[in-house]
């Protein structure tokens, strides 16, 4: 194959784009052109190896004569070998070319390498995010545009999922009659403040039923202060819940312990108006590790904001 720049263009003449006589045609691509660099790399490759022989016209083509009929000889008294057909068909006139079976290989994986990022990069599309302002409470924080609220669910607000119906989120406040907190720090270090927030999730998780058993840990604990100068803590646990499959059973054995759900809790905590604000997010561990940066978001948009009496 030959390669020549021409004004920016990619001119090839390789037996890749010849007729099955031999003569030789040439194809030119634009350097804008998107497959411009897949032609180049395969020039590249394909220089170095020798130009095959050019086959004959079909018209002078000689066909083979046909094979004299096969023997049928007993396996059991001649080796494998000996048991295939006398005479030769010639199958010269159908070889494809080295040269041309490498380049088509070449040309298959790069362009279907290609198309499988272009067709990845098109199918995850980002994810839009809404904001939501509560200007008589005092909060504000983004969240996903497919994400529907949810009315009575206990919370000041509450959005979750429409398909994982596990993942929400969600916004709670002490009551600003009997708290009168200045700062976050009024909880402690975040360390502190995690270990509330943990022993707040068990509290309400409580289950009454027999054999249901619950295993928590606190994965980390921060603060930051955000672009409006307050101080806010992050918290994030971890919460299993293991129940038995038959718990009426007298012997241990017919009593297996399954795993109910495994869910990741991230908790953002900030104070103002002598409030404690504090913005939850649920999520299955499962779904967690696909969609953490689009949860991060949320929780680092999240701000407390004064209320004017």
């Amino acid at each position: 194959m030959a390669a020549l720049h021409v004004c920016g263009s990619l001119i090839l003449k390789s037996s890749l784009f010849s007729s099955t006589t031999g003569s030789a045609s040439s194809l030119s691509i634009c350097s804008d052109n998107p497959i411009f660099p897949v032609y180049s790399l395969m020039a590249r490759i394909l220089d170095p190896l020798p130009r095959p022989a050019q086959l004959p016209a079909a018209s002078t083509r000689r066909t083979a004569p046909a094979p004299p009929p096969c023997r049928v000889i007993s396996a059991s008294s001649t080796p494998f070998h000996a048991l295939c057909c006398h005479g030769e068909t010639t199958t010269k006139a159908f070889a494809v070319p080295r040269r041309k079976a490498i380049a088509l290989i070449l040309s298959g994986c790069v362009f279907s390498e290609l198309l499988a990022s272009r067709y990845l990069a098109s199918a995850q599309p980002s994810v839009v995010f809404r904001e939501y302002i509560d200007t008589f409470d005092g909060y504000s924080f983004k969240y996903p545009q497919n994400w529907i609220q949810v009315r009575g669910a206990g919370a000041d607000i509450f959005f979750r999922d429409p398909y994982v119906l596990d993942e929400n989120l969600s916004v709670e406040m002490s009551s600003p009659s009997s708290s009168n907190y200045k700062s976050v720090e009024d909880l402690g270090p975040p360390e502190e403040a995690g270990k509330k927030v943990l022993r707040q999730y068990l509290t309400e998780f409580m289950s009454t039923r027999l054999g249901v058993r619950r295993e928590s840990n606190i994965i980390s604990t921060s603060s930051r202060v955000a672009d409006d100068g307050r101080k806010y803590y992050q918290v994030e646990v971890n919460i299993k819940s293991y129940a038995n499959n038959n718990e009426l059973a007298v012997m241990p054995e017919d009593r297996v312990v399954r795993l109910e759900w495994d869910r990741r809790y991230l908790s953002v905590l900030g104070v103002e108006n002598n409030q404690l604000y504090e913005l939850r997010l649920q999520t299955p561990e499962s779904v967690f590790v696909d969609e953490e940066n689009d949860l991060r978001q949320v929780m680092d948009s999240f701000r407390v904001n004064k209320v004017s009496v």
